[in-house]
């Protein structure tokens, strides 16, 4: 498989340990099928839980895998056990890939008529296809253009939006169960919201289409209906109410997108200031507020104007303070929302001042690569980047631009800029070992693993140190017994990895890294049997002694791994006088009881 440095240790760092588990699973069960690589395209097919394979795309580049994905459902960060079990296949079983030429190579060598029948074969068997096809040919035979692709103008609708529709489906979902309304339960409140949630993405899909008249006439009658049943949901955690603003986002572009008149923006004002007073009574503030500034300014404040007109840069200090404070006053939210029509309706020059003027330094560097200066770009981000997060995405953009060298120069420029490194560091690591860099992946994988303290990060440097893994061990477990990270289960999880018992031991000690101590326990019976007694002893005890019913199962298999232990050191009279003298405690607790008898 030709994906640069690919290792089981990149593959377990992308995905839950759920999924990496699960993922060599299905490697196992043979679930994998159809792998076919073409260039730097891996495809396969993994049989899952519904009747049909689901297919895995992964896409790759000099420096590794740039994009994986699956058509399953799964949505809980990171790759997907699917995922796992196609690049697992890849690594492990090679002679399995089908290696197929690239799409492109197979159509360089067709004439015009040929290549002809083709797309008129494929859009007989496939009608929809017909205006995919038509918009590509108005784009080749349109004038070039620097720019990247913008929203085309929206073809007014000829009849309104049933804007009943989407009334009804917001009162269905507080409906609930059994046709009462959701307060009767708590739980109810986050499936409502995810509900709600759903149907907002429809009003989305017209903002994001330029129809920002029909998405002002649905957003009403969602707002609406969902402020009316707000009253029922138990909102404790405040989920419910921070849904208003995201309704509210929405709302400002639908305003920044729509052709609307100053009076008819006061109107919608006016309509979302009632909403607004309303929520507070319920302890909701500013569900609204990015809205009634999109409403109340649209694109007429004279300071936006003169920056959208190019005027920034040449604003003399006094001009200069008063665009400041209109921006300030328009809030971050607002100018986002402005930058995101901006960009839809290709005004990029526009967009581009704006994010220049509102110090949205990142997004201003991004939109120079989509725009082909991926140079001044780079220029750009090393001056005016402030946050690692930032370097991160211009990073990205120039990546999938091409712009590899300039990737990585923006990735280790984030190195010295605030907030978490992790995430870069890695990022740049794995760029630079894919590229052949090794120096330069090693650097940033000691500050990944400086980050996160992880047994991912650990392995990767073990791949990358090659004959200098000795020394470059020794510094880390060094830095790891140095750490007060004792609450994380990475350390521990290198200690037991790397066979260093005592060390792991002295972690879960400390207080932290609660999750690891049973993994420790059986790590250490064979060597520490009488620190492992007295550590499984105490777990079990803690809960018995609470009377936590509901876990004595858990208390039974801390007493297994006791008795284990006992055994061990050859002390199996101690278990038995210690099992008996528990009975004897707690031999009112019927529930219990009976599972320390089955402990002979």
């Amino acid at each position: 498989m030709a994906i640069p440095h690919l290792s089981e240790a990149q593959i377990r760092e992308r995905a839950a340990p759920e999924s990496f588990e699960r993922g060599k699973e299905y490697l196992h069960q043979g679930a994998v099928g159809a792998l076919v690589q073409r260039g730097n395209l891996l495809e396969a097919e993994v049989e899952g839980s519904a009747p049909a394979p689901y297919r895995i795309r992964v896409t790759a580049d000099a420096g590794g895998i740039t994009e994986a994905t699956c058509t399953c459902p799964y949505d809980w960060g990171g790759w997907c056990k699917h995922i796992v079990a196609t690049l697992l296949a890849g690594l492990r079983q090679p002679e399995k890939v089908a290696e197929r030429p690239p799409l492109e190579a197979i159509l360089v060598s067709l004439d015009q008529e040929q290549l002809r029948q083709i797309v008129l074969h494929l859009v007989e068997r496939e009608p929809r296809l017909t205006d995919i096809v038509e918009g590509h040919v108005a784009l080749l035979t349109a004038a070039p253009a620097p720019a990247p692709e913008a929203s085309a103008s929206p073809v007014p609708r000829r009849s309104p939006v049933d804007v009943d529709a989407f009334r009804r489906q917001v009162r269905s979902i507080f409906r609930g169960l059994n046709g009462r309304y959701a307060s009767e339960s708590y739980w109810q409140t986050n499936g409502v919201v995810h509900e709600v949630q759903t149907v907002l993405e429809q009003a989305w899909a017209f903002v994001r289409a330029g129809d920002g008249h029909s998405a002002l006439a649905i957003l009403e009658a969602i707002t609406e209906e969902y402020r009316t049943g707000y009253e029922y949901l138990d909102d404790s955690d405040g989920e419910g109410g921070e849904l208003f603003r995201e309704i509210g986002l929405a709302w400002a572009e639908a305003v920044l997108s729509a052709d609307v008149t100053a009076s008819e923006r006061h109107q919608w004002a006016e309509k979302l200031a009632g909403w607004e007073r309303e929520l507070a009574d319920y302890g909701v503030d500013d569900g609204f507020a990015t809205a009634l500034a999109a409403a109340r300014q649209g694109w007429d404040d004279p300071q936006l104007q003169r920056i959208l007109r190019g005027e920034w840069s040449r604003m003399d200090d006094e001009h200069r303070d008063a665009a400041d404070d209109a921006l300030e006053e328009a809030g971050d939210d607002l100018t986002v929302a402005r930058l995101n029509v901006l960009e839809r309706q290709g005004r990029f020059e526009e967009y581009l001042d704006l994010a220049e003027a509102a110090d949205q330094a990142a997004r201003h560097a991004t939109m120079l690569v989509r725009l082909n200066r991926a140079s001044e770009a780079t220029t750009y981000g090393l001056q005016r980047l402030v946050t690692a997060a930032e370097a991160l995405t211009l990073a990205r953009a120039l990546r999938e631009h091409g712009e590899i060298d300039g990737a990585l120069h923006v990735g280790e420029r984030g190195f010295a800029l605030e907030g978490r490194k992790a995430e870069l560091a890695a990022w740049v690591r794995d760029l630079a070992a894919g590229t052949g860099q090794t120096a330069r992946a090693l650097t940033a994988a000691r500050l990944a693993f400086r980050e996160e303290l992880s047994l991912t990060a650990f392995l990767r440097i073990h791949e990358l140190a090659g004959g200098d893994w000795p020394a470059q061990r020794g510094e880390l477990l060094e830095q790891l017994r140095r750490s007060r990270s004792s609450y994380l289960t990475g350390p521990v999880e290198i200690f037991l990895h790397e066979g260093l018992v005592d060390d792991a031991i002295a972690a879960v000690d400390a207080g932290g890294a609660y999750g690891m101590v049973e993994r420790v326990v059986d790590a250490a019976t064979a060597s520490h049997p009488d620190w492992a007694i007295k550590t499984a002893s105490a777990q079990a005890e803690s809960i018995m002694d609470g009377g936590k019913a509901q876990h004595y199962d858990a208390a039974a298999r801390w007493l297994e791994k006791a008795r284990a232990a006992y055994r061990q050191a050859g002390r199996e009279a101690e278990w038995r006088t210690y099992r008996q003298g528990l009975l004897e405690r707690h031999q009112r607790k019927y529930k219990l009881r009976p599972l320390i008898e089955a402990l002979r």
